[in-house]
């Protein structure tokens, strides 16, 4: 179903929730609000999805102890198969992120899970209605209609830590990632984006994606490449002793470009001073080196698809946020603007930042698309009646 269409009985007694969500290579990120409210609300997911047995999850229902929120224990049963979701996938079955996979693939999962995060989240029954916008990378944007019928197909009927799910999509949109923040800016700056050559380059975590836009049309051959942060900090794992992708991320983005050693700490693995020392400074030259290599290979990439004749670039991605200063560098004489989107406080729960951007973006477009078509339909629907 597309987001030129809607079903016939979208206006039965169910609550109706939109949201947006961001399957991002370092988590899944989310907007969500209940229709005709004016409180939003984000999500965040670990980006891990693993097959596992039924027998399993029920096991562990069963032996939990403690509580949690929902997001940390999520898990779904659909088609005759059993997938933990999220930190529970990472935690207890050591699941990876899937970043050589396509997103889409593990995406469906990870729609299911979020969908029923958001419903323990609002205190809904198990029986709703969604209007989902989703944000896939360009390079995966033909995948929407395969995407969009493997989660519709599966919303009806799926099982979840509380029981069967019967949820109903009255409407799906896909965007290609960087679009929250382009309609955004197109938002902010009105007519003048009539007049531009725009790019909007999303780096995050897995991937780096570029769409242009010419004078306000988006083209539609985005470009996509695996530039993401993970290669970086691959070149960190292979230049240090007992480091891992996982481990690094969090403390080398906060560490930033002067390379902060304080976040690095934690990451040592020698006993001794004498021996933490030498670790320490081993693996500062480790980043320094691998943000060389890697901002060489990611502005050379960029320096590719972005067309000479471009008149600003809009940067967003926590990855862009990392590399401000090479890439305001590389890009000195072209307008740079790092995301343009303040995301509320009270929306980000899980302090995310510039990362919840895109999907914020997303999320009060596509709540104006919802709530303009569903009161188009009432207004059909009472002159129909006052007709008959």
């Amino acid at each position: 179903m597309s987001i030129n269409t809607l079903k016939t009985n979208n206006f039965d007694s169910s609550p109706l929730v939109i949201i947006a969500l961001d399957f991002g290579g370092s988590g899944t990120k989310g907007i969500y609000s209940l229709y005709e409210s004016y409180e939003a609300s984000s999500l965040f997911m670990e980006p891990e999805v693993v097959s596992v047995t039924l027998e399993s999850i029920k096991n562990y229902e069963q032996n939990l102890m403690g509580t949690t929120e929902p997001e940390n224990r999520a898990w779904v049963f659909v088609n005759n198969e059993a997938k933990a979701v999220g930190y529970l996938a990472q935690s207890k079955y050591h699941a990876n992120a899937g970043l050589v996979e396509l997103k889409y693939e593990r995406a469906v999962h990870k729609t299911l899970a979020a969908i029923w995060v958001i419903k323990e989240k609002l205190n809904l029954e198990r029986k709703f209605r969604i209007a989902l916008s989703v944000l896939l990378p360009p390079g995966e944007f033909e995948n929407k209609a395969i995407f969009e019928q493997l989660v519709c197909a599966s919303l009806s009927d799926y099982l979840v830590p509380c029981g069967k799910m019967q949820v109903e999509c009255v409407i799906f949109h896909c965007l290609p990632e960087g679009a929250g923040i382009y309609l955004s800016h197109q938002k902010r700056v009105g007519e003048a984006i009539k007049q531009k050559v725009c790019a909007v380059a999303m780096i995050g975590y897995r991937n780096a994606s570029v769409l242009i836009a010419h004078r306000g049309v988006v083209s539609r051959d985005g470009k996509t490449s695996d530039l993401g942060m993970v290669r970086m900090l691959e070149k960190v794992v292979a230049a240090t002793a007992g480091q891992a992708v996982e481990r690094l991320t969090g403390a080398v983005a906060i560490s930033g470009s002067d390379i902060d050693q304080s976040p690095l700490m934690r990451l040592l693995r020698s006993t001794t001073t004498q021996g933490r020392s030498a670790e320490l400074m081993k693996l500062v030259q480790a980043i320094k080196f691998a943000r060389h290599e890697y901002a060489t290979a990611l502005t050379s990439w960029l320096s590719q698809v972005i067309p000479l004749d471009v008149e600003e670039i809009l940067f967003c991605g926590g990855t862009a946020d990392y590399l401000k200063k090479e890439l305001n560098t590389c890009y000195r004489t072209t307008p740079c603007i790092f995301s343009g989107i303040t995301v509320p406080t009270p929306i980000d729960n899980y302090s995310l930042g510039s990362r919840l951007a895109d999907v914020y973006g997303a999320f009060l477009y596509f709540d104006e698309i919802v709530k303009r078509r569903l009161s188009r339909q009432v207004e059909v629907i009472n002159s129909v009646q006052e007709n008959s």
